[in-house]
């Protein structure tokens, strides 16, 4: 393909390409989820990258909404790049419930695309680790999926964590307690997310000029609000609240759910430093109905890494059918970008012979060599063409391949070959049978 010579190449802000110790980075951190979420019985799911608009509008919530790769293909049919893989999830078990078994315990790790503001951390085609329960009301799938998300924290080398549970229902009740218009849940809901960002004073601004909440309320549900989430004990954080929003049907519902996911994470022996009720949490999207929760690391101030919670209304407007469910989704980049500064992983190159050529005459033999280790199973490099070994022996060291094999007239007529190991510097001569033995044994 022809092109102007002035042509600068470049990617699009906010995406990005991965060489070879990012993806190694990127698949180990994707095989420790998938290892995670099969140890906990979810099954893969795979869903394609467009959909309708349709799908999406109206389940995302008006922040979200800003965010859409939205537009017209050549068939003028309204489509958009998929905003996250749960309502493509529920659209396919839409699609399927016939032949689904309940409850469904799925995991889905695939791109997604977001044209939000780009910061460190944050992409616009990135990729979700989504695992999710459908099918049962039990607060036991809730707990499950929380229970999991601590121990692939810790499985990735995270210690100073925790997960911080609050319920949609909690907030409503605390709404209802203070006699806030039901219109106006929605936004009262999403300021209060905000409260960790930007303060007590912003969000209370927020509520009075953005939401049209009356002054007194807005200052006496966020005091009350913020005077619990300072409260260190479970127990006496429930009781501080019975006596307000629990006054509420709604929100007596809410505390119960919330104790029986506690009283779970503690019967199954999870030390409670990792994780604690935080009724600030309210999470973004607008088809969550019951707990939701996030995973905040806090070491080194990273902040959260991960977020979910129940959403019991999602799947019916497309089949007519209740299904209850509940799930979490973790971002790969922003924990890989994360592994990745921090060295908690050394990604290694997993090829570990180069088969040099060093003529003409022996180049048949060096093929040789390469193929009988490639039928071994040894990751093997067969060099593309006849130059001389130090240019050979510098390619092997800049691309950290550990062992190099030399074949030339002396080792073609002995039928032996000269092994360097590029670690230790050393090298020796062995017949083809300990050359298998000893590259297969390191």
């Amino acid at each position: 393909m022809s092109q102007s010579n002035n042509y600068q190449p470049r990617t699009l802000q906010g995406f990005n390409d991965y060489f070879a110790n990012d993806v190694r980075i990127r698949e180990y951190t994707k095989n420790l989820f998938r290892t995670s979420f099969q140890k906990y019985g979810f099954e893969p799911l795979e869903t394609p990258a467009l959909e309708f608009s349709e799908l999406m509008l109206g389940q995302s919530g008006e922040e979200a909404e800003k965010q859409y790769y939205r537009f017209r293909d050549n068939g003028d049919r309204d489509v958009m790049l998929k905003f996250e893989v749960m309502i493509s999830m529920c659209r396919a078990i839409a699609q399927s419930y016939n032949e689904i078994v309940f409850p469904y315990k799925r995991y889905q790790i695939q791109n997604v695309w977001r044209a939000e503001k780009v910061q460190k951390g944050r992409y616009r085609e990135f990729t979700q680790m989504d695992a999710d329960i459908l099918g049962t009301e039990s607060m036991l799938a809730d707990a499950e999926i929380i229970q999991m998300g601590i121990e692939v924290i810790k499985m990735l080398g995270f210690e100073d964590f925790s997960a911080r549970i609050s319920n949609r229902k909690f907030l409503e009740g605390l709404a209802q307690y203070y006699k806030i218009d039901k219109s106006k849940y929605y936004g009262f809901f999403m300021t209060i997310d905000k409260l960790e960002k930007v303060g007590k004073d912003a969000v209370i601004a927020e509520l009075v000029e953005r939401r049209d909440i009356e002054t007194q309320i807005a200052n006496d549900s966020i005091n009350t609000l913020v005077k619990g989430s300072e409260i260190n004990d479970f127990k006496e954080t429930i009781r501080f609240f019975e006596s307000t929003l629990g006054q509420t049907e709604i929100g007596e519902e809410a505390l119960s759910e919330i104790s029986q996911i506690i009283d779970y994470l503690f019967s199954v022996g999870i030390d409670s430093k990792y994780y604690k009720f935080d009724p600030t949490i309210a999470r973004g999207l607008a088809s969550y109905t019951g707990p939701v929760w996030e995973f905040t690391v806090y070491d080194g101030g990273v902040g959260s890494i991960a977020g979910g919670g129940r959403y019991d209304k999602a799947i019916e407007k497309y089949i007519g059918k209740n299904i209850p469910a509940t799930g979490i989704s973790f971002g790969l980049e922003r924990i890989s970008d994360i592994i990745k500064s921090r060295n908690m992983y050394n990604p290694q190159n997993d090829l570990k012979v180069l088969v040099t050529v060093f003529s003409e005459d022996v180049k048949s033999k060096s093929i040789e060599v390469a193929n009988e280790l490639r039928n071994k199973d040894i990751p093997t490099m067969l060099y593309p063409e006849i130059a001389k070994l130090e240019k050979q022996f510098k390619y092997a060291d800049r691309k950290n391949i550990p062992y190099v094999i030399v074949i030339g007239p002396d080792e073609l007529s002995s039928n032996t070959v000269q092994l360097k190991d590029m670690l230790n510097r050393t090298q020796n001569q062995m017949d083809l049978e300990n050359l298998y033995k000893t590259v297969s044994s390191n």
